[in-house]
């Protein structure tokens, strides 16, 4: 994820501790919140992580010692997801409050009920 989000309190050799906080204040002039990534975080299987603690506008991500590898990168290509649609925010390419991003999360019944009326597909 290092250079899709900004990491904060990085040790000499620039890394991280076993939880990280990624600053999100970056994206807020294009209308985009850390509660936006938490929420369509949710879409993709991953509970909500923390928001705004300890730092406002951050992200603070504490994978558990029982996740594998495997989940961890799950979790990588997930934020990476994100972070591309946000690009498409950013760059104009879709509408800035009827996106994936900003209208997630989507539940099962939500995604099966026969009207979908979204601009993006299921």
């Amino acid at each position: 994820m290092d250079g899709a989000y900004k990491v904060l309190f990085r040790g000499d050799e620039g890394r991280v501790a076993h939880e990280f906080i990624l600053d999100c204040n970056e994206f807020k002039e294009y209308g985009i919140t850390e509660e936006d990534i938490a929420k369509r975080l949710i879409d993709y299987g991953f509970h909500a992580p923390t928001m705004s603690w300890p730092v406002v506008g951050g992200l603070m991500i504490e994978p558990t010692e029982s996740e594998d590898v495997n989940e961890l990168d799950r979790f990588i290509w997930s934020m990476l997801s994100i972070r591309a649609e946000m690009q498409e925010i950013i760059d104009g390419k879709v509408d800035k409050q009827n996106n994936l991003l900003k209208c997630s999360p989507f539940t099962l019944s939500h995604l099966m009920d026969e009207e979908w009326n979204y601009p993006f597909s299921r």
